[in-house]
């Protein structure tokens, strides 16, 4: 049987809700890589968070494995050595997207190398437990940022009440369609990225540098960021606490990330036994 690549986003989908990962889910993610299958961890996280959990499936020792950062901004091999870049965000995105985010009374999240700023406009959506152990800095003008910080943008997130959040969205992905990559990672977290820079084309591009056939591929997602990644893959799986959007895109559908989803569904298709 040919040896597939595993591709699995990370929080909702390899994490339970307690945020961890389930011990049946990593004796099959670690007895899999043991036999020869690549696992890639494919996330909206930078390098430094994803090595972390890497680390503990041990993708460090084998060369199959790797990487995919900040929604397909950076693909890794498995020693974190980058193999891929796309372009990052540039100052004059960040001052595009916090006149939006300022209009609709958005908190406009900011990742840079070493902390993050938060353009708080909205003063009611910040949730502290995405920023564990980061510095951040909470301002509200674009102007407290300082210019030296811009030279490494990681990501771009907008945050909100849910129900207010999902009145607004479509509006800012239609406006924003043809600058920028938008998607609901959470209910009320929004993610945004350069144009063209995706978790799908990623996992196409992960293909191309390993030499793969992407028929052999199996990708598992839960968030709106997800989707063309599941699309792109040879079998695209979407965990059963996933958005609507995200389940309706897709052939596959797994038990939820506190079920060992990812685990079973591997059973089933007799790829773990």
């Amino acid at each position: 049987m040919e040896k597939y690549v595993i591709f699995t986003d990370i929080d909702g989908t390899l994490l339970n809700d307690k945020h961890q990962i389930t011990p049946q889910t990593k004796e099959a993610l670690m007895t899999l890589q043991e036999q020869g299958y690549a696992l890639v961890l494919a996330s909206g996280r930078d390098m430094s968070s994803l090595s972390q959990i890497g680390q503990t499936l041990n993708i460090h020792k084998y060369q199959q494995s790797g990487y995919i950062a900040l929604n397909g901004l950076e693909i890794c091999d498995y020693n974190n050595q980058c193999l891929h870049k796309e372009q990052r965000f540039q100052k004059e995105d960040v001052q595009i997207l916090s006149e939006l985010a300022k209009s609709k009374d958005v908190d406009m999240v900011i990742f840079f190398r070493d902390c993050i700023y938060i353009l708080e406009y909205d003063q009611n959506g910040i949730m502290e437990q995405h920023f564990i152990d980061r510095e951040k800095h909470i301002v509200h003008d674009i102007k407290d940022i300082p210019d030296h910080y811009y030279d490494d943008i990681k990501k771009i997130a907008f945050i909100k009440e849910v129900e207010a959040m999902n009145e607004i969205l479509e509006e800012i992905q239609v406006s924003m369609a043809s600058q920028y990559e938008i998607c609901k990672v959470e209910d009320n977290w929004v993610e945004i990225n350069p144009l063209g820079a995706t978790k799908g084309k990623a996992l196409k591009k992960y293909i191309d540098i390993k030499n793969k056939d992407i028929k052999h591929t199996i990708a598992f997602g839960n968030g709106e960021n997800d989707i063309d990644m599941l699309q792109n893959a040879g079998i695209g799986v979407a965990m059963s606490n996933a958005f609507d959007t995200v389940k309706n895109a897709v052939k596959y559908i797994c038990l939820d990330n506190n079920h060992d989803g990812i685990a079973m569904f591997l059973k089933e298709m007799e790829i773990w036994r």
